[in-house]
């Protein structure tokens, strides 16, 4: 599939939300499939939908397992049940995270350590698998240089419907802010950074992008009035640019880390939760709430 086919996707499942403010969430966050897609010994994050919502992807680590690192796993929904989850076909060896969907559902994206051009050792660049003709995933594939930094390590990618590539491009220690490739006369564009009310000084990762980009989910990391280390926040695009973050509360956020959220089939928002020290380790398991809107009138 080429870079123009990706982007020529107009279909998304659409959440049939009526409500009109960013925090409306309902009830208590929940653990999202305890025992099949969140384990107890294992780290469980960075959930992610097929637009139809019956295909579901997520990376597993841990150290009883025969990786320890991260790969791409899929469970499908039979029945109104969530399958047993299995590696993807194109996942196993290297390190991968941070997946997302095209907004046709035909090409996943996400972030990867496998061999190909790199700018320094362990370099992560974002990648695609695409469906084939007999709907099994084919091989991954690097996306261009224009994404992809020597500098940089690139991850978490979002497509939204006009071919706008969404990512973070990250090294510790220098940078972790999110960018925008915009798709302009058949290409990718050289990649600009987004405003400072979404980049600051300290980390800011793990977007989400509304495939019709009305809105942005991310985590920034210690950002003042937060409730722990990483929250999670919303922004809208408005005046043709992005607009000052709103967190999303304590019916989401707490005193560990949340990251990785996006909204998914039946009204529901799902994020990852995990502790790094503060206050106290825990493994990442993937959370579930009702929410009302994420829209504004």
């Amino acid at each position: 599939m080429t870079v123009k086919q990706l982007v020529s996707a107009t279909s998304i499942f659409t959440l049939s939300i009526t409500a009109v403010c960013a925090q409306t969430i309902i009830g208590k966050a929940e653990v999202f499939e305890p025992g099949n897609i969140s384990l107890e010994n294992t780290s469980d994050e960075y959930i992610s939908f097929s637009p139809d919502g019956n295909l579901l992807t997520f990376t597993r680590s841990g150290q009883d397992l025969s990786h320890r690192d991260r790969r791409i796993y899929f469970s499908e929904k039979m029945d109104g049940k969530w399958s047993t989850p299995y590696l993807a076909p194109f996942s196993g060896v290297f390190y991968d995270r941070g997946s997302s969907f095209s907004p046709d559902g035909n090409t996943l994206f996400f972030g990867s350590n496998r061999p190909g051009k790199k700018g320094f050792d362990n370099d992560a660049d974002i990648w695609f698998s695409s469906k084939k003709f007999d709907g099994t995933w084919g091989e991954a594939t690097r996306m261009t240089d224009v994404i992809n930094s020597d500098r940089y390590n690139e991850g978490h990618p979002y497509l939204a419907k006009s071919g706008n590539l969404y990512f973070v491009r990250y090294r510790r220690g220098e940078e972790t802010d999110i960018y925008v490739s915009k798709w302009r006369d058949g290409a990718y564009q050289e990649a600009e950074k987004l405003n400072n009310f979404i980049n600051t000084e300290g980390p800011d990762s793990h977007c989400y992008i509304d495939p019709d980009e009305r809105f942005m989910i991310f985590t920034p990391t210690d950002r003042p009035g937060g409730f722990g280390g990483g929250d999670i926040y919303i922004s809208y695009f408005e005046n043709g640019d992005w607009q000052k973050p709103i967190n999303l509360g304590n019916k989401v956020n707490s005193d560990y880390y949340e990251y990785t959220a996006k909204p998914g089939p039946d009204n529901r928002l799902y994020f990852t939760r995990a502790g790094f020290g503060q206050p106290e380790r825990k493994a990442a398991d993937i959370y579930v709430v009702q929410i009302g809107s994420l829209l504004k009138k």
